[in-house]
């Protein structure tokens, strides 16, 4: 009996230089030609994020890869697949015009009204007399031994998550910092950190929310 040999297909990051999110695990794609420093943390440009200023900070990567660990972004991006579109919200003006439609009672159609929304605050722009480059936000990773609910509303999340850094590697008199906030997307409560050593956290910054709390348990 002969075996028969599978060819598995080849990825489309194969070739390509593989990044792990600075405090997170998910993998990223650099940009094709990128340079990507030794150092044990970096920013570099990657398929999701292009641009040089909003690069995000991330970790040099060895391990296995494969698509469930890398980021969907990056993998739409080397497909050459399009944006997803957004999903459209129903108004609130939709349930008082299908409260006397009958459609309801029927079970053809359903709409809730819109829950309330509150306004982002802004992240700190600089911190010790120097300016914070922050990257995009992006959803938190889930944790299995962490609660992602919300300590102010009580929304199950997860949150919102975004890094920044301050700093030139290459200036004695200018040492790099990193600093991560975390959002809810619902109350918009924020907190914002210091990255100190290896693994500790010092608040710089709390912005408290607007919504009533318990709003959302």
């Amino acid at each position: 009996m002969s075996a028969l040999a599978v060819e598995k297909p080849t990825p489309v990051w194969a070739g390509r230089v593989v990044v792990r999110s600075a405090g997170r695990m998910e993998l990223h794609v650099a940009v094709q030609g990128a340079q990507v420093p030794s150092a044990i943390m970096f920013t570099v440009p990657v398929e999701c994020r292009p641009d040089v200023e909003s690069a995000p900070g991330v970790r040099p990567w060895t391990g296995p890869v494969d698509e469930g660990r890398l980021c969907a972004s990056c993998l739409r991006v080397l497909r050459g697949e399009p944006e997803p579109e957004p999903a459209r919200r129903v108004p609130a003006s939709t349930v008082e015009a299908l409260a006397g439609s009958g459609l309801e009672r029927k079970g053809c159609l359903w709409a809730v009204p819109d829950l309330p929304t509150y306004t982002a605050p802004s992240l700190p722009a600089e911190h010790g007399g120097r300016p914070i480059r922050w990257s995009e936000w992006v959803e938190a990773p889930k944790l299995s031994h962490y609660s992602a609910a919300c300590d102010w509303c009580g929304d199950t999340g997860p949150c919102l998550m975004t890094g920044g850094r301050q700093g030139n590697p290459l200036a004695k008199d200018n040492p790099l910092r990193w600093f991560v906030a975390y959002r809810c997307s619902y109350c918009q409560d924020m907190r914002v950190y210091e990255q100190i050593g290896s693994a500790g956290l010092q608040s710089i910054a709390t912005f408290k929310p607007k919504s009533p709390k318990g709003a959302r348990a």
